[in-house]
């Protein structure tokens, strides 16, 4: 229906085989590092809410949308205030916890999107389904189901920004000046510190182009191989997602800190490299899997140990910046992390199926595994050289 209504539907036919990034991180990106300034200068709790704000009304007027054009800027403004959460969330955090058990803490964070992508596999059919039977709301009239379902998820949004207006903010922790710092400053400490900052975020980025990759083409990858239907693939990569994303993210931190009390140095940096090394032969299994269990016992390893670097590498990056940096430094991080991510973690497999393999759709699992055991080389040795300056 959404189509439809906004005279989309030969479009979406012609391109229906190309995954894209999602709409909302063309706010992201670009804005997180504006957002990363504000982060060190004003209260975050209050920077959070505002952001919290923001994306819940534009959630909410995507379901006015009528057109492409408006649900495009809708769908921007729900990024725009997104930009705020992680660069302020990741410094606060920072802020509360010890620097060995900040892995811990901020993967435990991360896993809300986890938890988060689970359920919207599992239950976003069902959301839409409730709604159907929804009448006319009041003062609104008349709407289609897939609108009323961006009203109904917009709700939790003023409730959540009051708790955290109401919060009481921790002190930021170790040297403190009162005058926020430049920009200047913050590119030289990047440049002081360019031998290890080239290496870890070329690493984690292709860790999270691996993440990405899988996450956007396993639901077809596992449609077309076992001929299934997207309502069966929701509740079962649902379920996948879910213990995937969060069980890896627990395990590499915990997996950092114990190598950190056996006297490894650079544990988190160390875990994070060999996880991502460690991606490929999952991969190259799902794609030769001959049944649909096989596939998704692969599937789920291979989420295991992509997600385990994303909460010890934030934490990495959070302790060896100064506090007032750390809002600016989250947010490179994240534009690093995710503007190579989204681009070429979809991107590299669906090149590969067109060209290597005639755009057989069958292949798509060969594809995967390629472009997975590559970025997994590179992004794994990166990240083992950048454990050794680190220092």
């Amino acid at each position: 229906r959404k189509p439809q209504t906004l005279h989309l539907e030969s479009q979406s036919r012609r391109h229906h085989r190309s995954p894209k990034p999602r709409v909302p991180n063309v706010g992201i990106n670009p804005l997180g590092l504006p957002v990363g300034d504000l982060v060190d200068r004003v209260k975050r709790g209050r920077l959070i809410a505002g952001g919290i704000i923001v994306w819940s009304v534009m959630t909410a007027l995507c379901g006015t949308a009528n057109s492409f054009g408006r649900l495009f800027l809708t769908r921007v403004g729900v990024g725009m205030g997104e930009a705020t959460l992680n660069p302020a969330a990741y410094s606060l955090i920072a802020d509360c916890f010890p620097p060995h058990r900040l892995g811990r803490a901020l993967s435990i964070y991360i896993a809300g999107a986890g938890i988060g992508a689970g359920i919207a596999f599992m239950l976003g059919g069902a959301v839409i389904g409730a709604v159907e039977h929804l009448g006319d709301l009041p003062l609104i009239g008349s709407m289609r189901p897939w609108q009323k379902a961006f009203l109904l998820v917009s709700l939790p949004g003023l409730p959540i920004a009051i708790a955290l207006l109401l919060m009481r903010e921790p002190a930021r922790q170790g040297k403190v000046d009162k005058v926020a710092l430049p920009w200047r400053t913050f590119f030289a400490f990047l440049a002081d510190r360019r031998a290890f900052v080239v290496r870890f975020m070329s690493g984690i980025a292709c860790s999270a182009a691996i993440s990405l990759a899988t996450l956007n083409w396993a639901p077809a990858f596992l449609m077309r191989n076992f001929k299934l239907v997207a309502a069966d693939v929701g509740l079962m990569l649902g379920l996948v997602t879910l213990v995937g994303i969060v069980g890896g993210l627990l395990s590499g931190a915990y997996l950092a800190e114990w190598a950190a009390r056996r006297g490894i140095e650079q544990s988190q940096i160390r875990v994070a490299a060999v996880a991502t090394l460690l991606t490929g032969p999952p991969a190259i299994a799902m794609a030769f899997a001959v049944s649909l269990p096989v596939a998704l016992a692969a599937l789920l390893v291979l989420l295991l140990v992509a997600n385990m670097p994303f909460g010890i590498a934030s934490a990495t990056m959070q302790s060896l910046t100064p506090n007032q940096l750390r809002g600016r430094m989250s947010a490179f991080l994240l534009f690093c992390q995710n503007g190579f991510g989204m681009i070429f973690g979809p991107l590299i497999p669906a090149v590969l199926t067109d060209t290597l393999f005639n755009g057989e759709g069958t292949s798509l699992g060969f594809s995967l595994a390629i472009s997975i055991t590559l970025f997994g080389l590179c992004g794994g040795l990166a990240l083992l050289s950048a454990a050794r300056h680190a220092d």
